[in-house]
């Protein structure tokens, strides 16, 4: 049996404040660490602040500290959020909380940002914290994209081949074989497929095969069937089931008095379909 071990666990980061008159020397660090935070989730980090000497400061609730993250490259500000100074205890002195929804970093790309700590002073200017004892003020963020897998794009379906049935006496138009696949779905697997129509008359087959290398045949199980008469919009349709393949078929609806099946003017149009799996 493998035993694995997940680690939950508090995201502590070090910030410098030289506002404590009583330091003696300076303790420098050789470096601070990058803060890495997670995209589409939401993150809370506590940020201790410390003198120079490496010795915890109070700081207090009635103070104001602005957490800023922006753009490595241009210096574009991208976030900008207060501080929630915890009340202080032994085990809480100087300590401030970060929290960064999902939102906050759902439209940025994972990559390296720098952030920076101020403190808004009486007179109403800024005072700024560094992020090591050397007065690097703007610290290294690394934002990741690791909790969530990424999503795959949808396959297009937009062109079709046309046929015609010779026991129905009307032409089919098809997508031919799409893969589904199979190897990343289980026996429940979800699949979605989207249909655009624009004053669509017919009827639309879903279809499933199990053959892994399936014809034009008799291989194919239909999975659903509609039947629009002049529908606009986008019509979704969900369905489970491991299939090797899928495929689309349209029958357009037959006019009245007309010979066939094959006049566009009156049934509209079958744009795209996407599917995914």
């Amino acid at each position: 049996m493998q035993n694995l071990p997940i680690y939950l666990y508090q995201n502590n980061l070090d910030i410098i404040l030289d506002a404590d008159p009583t330091v003696r020397g300076v303790n420098q660090v050789m470096y601070q660490r990058d803060l890495t935070i997670q995209k589409g989730v939401k993150n809370q980090v506590r940020i201790q602040f410390k003198n120079s000497d490496q010795k915890r400061i109070s700081i207090y609730s009635t103070q104001t500290y602005i957490f800023s993250m922006f753009d490595a490259i241009d210096q574009r500000l991208l976030i900008e959020k207060p501080l929630e100074v915890l009340t202080e205890t032994t085990s809480t002195r100087g300590v401030a909380l970060l929290t960064l929804t999902e939102s906050d970093t759902l439209n940025l790309s994972p990559t390296s940002y720098q952030y920076s700590v101020k403190r808004l002073d009486n007179d109403g200017s800024y005072i700024p914290a560094y992020t090591n004892t050397y007065y690097g003020v703007a610290g290294t963020l690394r934002l990741k994209d690791d909790i969530y897998p990424v999503l795959q794009p949808s396959t297009t379906i937009a062109n079709w081949t046309k046929l015609f049935n010779p026991s129905t006496l009307k032409y089919e138009h098809s997508s031919g074989n799409i893969y589904a696949n199979p190897e990343f779905n289980g026996n429940n697997a979800l699949h979605t497929i989207a249909f655009y129509l624009t004053a669509y008359r017919g009827q639309v087959i879903v279809e499933g095969s199990l053959d892994n290398t399936p014809n034009s045949g008799d291989n194919f199980a239909i999975i659903s069937t509609q039947t629009y008469s002049g529908f606009s919009g986008i019509e979704y349709q969900n369905f489970n089931g491991v299939y090797s393949y899928i495929r689309v078929r349209h029958i357009p609806a037959q006019a009245p008095a007309e010979p066939d099946n094959d006049n566009p003017a009156y049934y509209g149009r079958f744009d795209k379909a996407l599917y995914r799996s």
